[in-house]
């Protein structure tokens, strides 16, 4: 048996893999193979009664507590064979990746008290993995994203690759030209036997090669564009099997050769007309160029503004904006904009959407900076936000922000133990009114009478419209002792007003029942306004045209 063990010592010994034995219920290596002390850096004894964790993941857990597949925990529980990958740290403190396989070992009961790991070092292959993937990638990403058309065709002609910037030159989606039309058709007649020629020639580029040939090709319109080929055959060995072209329209450069003057008059009033600020900034963020409305809206006249730094525009506190607008602009994607303010000359702030765009020009760097200003879209978001936040009709606060406010009251009689208190206000008999005088009567009542509240309020007041024709005051820093002042200057002011009516405008007088109640220690804000609510009508059933505070009703709240 002793040889057998000896035996066994020897063969593992001189496998390349790590195999090492593990204790099942702790995890204990009792036997190690060369390969594997020799990985983790350990002397042979040393691995000897080390847990398997410590030695390979440096790690004071075991795997499956760390959050990572435990081979040696899954054989041992299900009785079979476990394979997985793990990282583990080498002798030199680097990582490596290994594929692992755990093989539990059955006593003659039955029970399995260790486990066989085998692990195999595959980092290289997983490195090699991640770099066809890289490259599959970035092959993938030159096709989609190249400007350049790029077409591949068997030695028949048969389209097999037509990326989209062929479709953007030629007109055909890919679907319509891969296997359906030949390469030779996309020329005008005679185009293509040009090409052939040329490819096998001499010279431009070498036989087998076309390089920056310019000729004409015909777009799914039959329009003809002109463009610079540059091409290869491609060969299976010895074996042509097809010819891979790169198209590169060119009809803009002919059009701006041709037309050098026309455009450049079409550029400048385009640069001079536009109503957005137009900037053309240098390397260091000095201002070469600005257009008319750059200069108007940053109010510098004339060429003042030319020399400036762009970062005086960005205005105070921004300083490191222009750095991150330049970095922002190198792989920004067209129609990509950053929101950001800027100020004028006079120091008025002013909200801009800013876009950047970066050349090079003289082997220097070159930004154009497309700034709109998005004063009026800003002022009608906050309109839309106010829309949303008040009363359409009467132009308080709505009901929705009655929570949200008193939060803050909430929190602050918490707190500091600031006292605040609630007015619930109901006009009287308002139903008649409004049946009497039709809803559009009503209206004008409802909006007069928020005016009238608007009068009456402290800057620190807030008013609601909680709901047909009553409302809610909130007022902070007031307990309901001293609400009862306000509340009742309010429904005297009520008394006092005559509010005109349709159709000939005829005044009518109101009044309103108001309710107090302040906050106390343990209310909620649903308490505070059912006390109100409970107070309000208390005023109501009394009489109509008081003021009740919740603390003086005579009878208290049944739970």
């Amino acid at each position: 048996m002793e040889n057998d063990s000896g035996f066994l010592s020897v063969m593992f010994d001189n496998i390349r893999e790590n195999i090492v034995v593990v204790d099942a219920e702790s995890y204990e290596i009792l036997h190690a193979n060369r390969s594997f002390v020799e990985s983790f850096g350990l002397p042979l004894e040393g691995s000897r009664k080390k847990r398997c964790y410590e030695v390979t993941h440096r790690n004071d857990r075991p795997c499956h507590e760390s959050g990572e597949e435990c081979p040696v925990r899954q054989a041992a529980d299900t009785g079979r064979a476990c394979k997985c990958k793990h990282v583990h740290k080498d002798a030199a403190g680097g990582s490596r990746t290994y594929r692992l396989a755990a093989y539990p070992i059955r006593e003659s009961d039955g029970r399995i008290l260790r486990v066989v790991e085998i692990s195999e070092d595959i980092s290289e292959e997983v490195m090699l993995q991640d770099e066809i993937r890289k490259k599959s990638v970035f092959l993938a990403d030159i096709l989609k994203n190249s400007p350049d058309g790029i077409i591949g065709n068997d030695t028949k002609g048969n389209i097999f690759l037509f990326n989209e910037g062929a479709e953007r030159i030629f007109g055909y989606k890919a679907a319509e030209a891969i296997g359906k039309i030949r390469a030779y058709s996309l020329y005008p007649p005679g185009g293509a036997r040009e090409v052939k020629e040329f490819i096998y020639a001499e010279g431009f580029g070498g036989r087998g090669r076309l390089e920056d040939f310019e000729t004409k090709i015909v777009t799914n319109t039959g329009m003809p564009v002109p463009i610079r080929l540059s091409c290869a055959l491609l060969h299976e060995g010895d074996r042509e099997i097809g010819t891979i072209g790169f198209f590169h329209d060119i009809s803009g450069r002919l059009a701006l050769q041709n037309h050098l003057a026309e455009s450049e008059k079409k550029y400048r009033t385009l640069f001079e007309t536009a109503s957005d600020a137009i900037f053309s900034i240098d390397g260091n963020g000095l201002i070469l160029m600005a257009n008319r409305a750059a200069k108007e809206i940053f109010e510098y006249p004339g060429h003042e503004i030319v020399g400036l730094d762009i970062r005086r525009l960005l205005g105070s506190g921004q300083e490191g904006t222009w750095e991150v607008l330049a970095r922002y602009a190198s792989r920004s994607e067209a129609g990509k904009y950053v929101e950001s303010t800027a100020v004028s000359r006079s120091g008025k702030k002013i909200p801009f959407h800013i876009s950047v765009s970066e050349s090079a020009g003289g082997g220097k760097s070159l930004y154009t900076v497309i700034m709109r200003d998005v004063s009026q879209i800003k002022a009608y978001e906050e309109d839309l936000q106010v829309l949303a936040n008040t009363d359409s009709l009467t132009r308080l606060f709505n009901r929705r922000q009655l929570y949200p406010i008193m939060e803050r009251e909430f929190d602050r009689a918490a707190r500091k133990k600031i006292p605040f208190s609630v007015l619930l206000i109901d006009i009287d008999h308002f139903k008649k009114l409004n049946d009497a005088h039709g809803h559009a009567g009503g209206d004008l009542l409802l909006a007069g009478f928020a005016d009238k509240m608007r009068l009456a309020l402290r800057r620190m007041d807030s008013a609601f419209r909680f709901g047909g024709e009553e409302f809610v005051i909130l007022l902070p820093e007031t307990a309901s002792r001293e609400a009862m002042i306000p509340a009742e200057r309010f429904r005297q002011l009520i008394a006092d007003s005559r509010f005109p009516m349709p159709p000939d405008g005829a005044p009518v007088s109101i009044t309103v029942s108001v309710g107090i109640a302040g906050y106390r220690d343990g209310d909620t804000i649903d308490d505070v306004i059912r006390h109100a609510d409970l107070a309000m009508y208390a005023a109501k059933n009394g009489g109509r045209n008081q003021v009740v505070d919740y603390d003086h009703l005579a009878e208290p709240e049944t739970p």
